[in-house]
């Protein structure tokens, strides 16, 4: 579920890099009014872009943990009650059954994780950003 959640959070960045909704990368943080926090470490300070996607994926990140401890009724938990059966093991190639199954659920994931690797390795093979091989992907309709 998780690459299945990058791959809209890859699209909406995309549709947002198309329609100018993201800042200039050009543009730096300025260092005397964020202090520490907008630097690499040193004194380099990072752009707006970046600034933007890292306090998205740290919202990403608690949204997980929060999910991970604290899961809403309908959503799997992370550890079985006592007494509860776990679900046997999907193995190599799970049945393709019609419908909303678990198995479905299952061959989604595993597309999605295929797909974003494919991704990844045509993006540093190519040196091409990543949002831009999405763009490419999709017939350049994000921009």
């Amino acid at each position: 579920r998780h690459v299945m959640f990058g791959w809209l959070v890859f699209w909406i960045t995309a549709y947002c890099k198309g329609h100018g909704l993201l800042p200039d990368p050009s543009v730096l943080l300025d260092l005397s009014q964020w202090g520490p926090v907008a630097s690499l470490g040193d004194s380099t300070p990072i752009s707006q872009q970046r600034a933007i996607v890292l306090v998205a994926h740290i919202h990403v990140l608690f949204v997980s943990i929060a999910a991970a401890i604290a899961p809403f009724s309908f959503q799997d938990k992370l550890l079985l009650e006592p007494g509860e059966a776990d679900d046997a093991p999907a193995g190599l190639f799970p049945p393709m059954a019609p419908g909303l199954t678990k198995d479905a659920e299952i061959w989604n994931g595993r597309v999605a994780m295929v797909g974003l690797i494919c991704l990844v390795a045509q993006a540093v093979g190519t040196k091409t950003p990543i949002l831009d091989v999405v763009n490419m992907w999709f017939g350049s309709l994000f921009y």
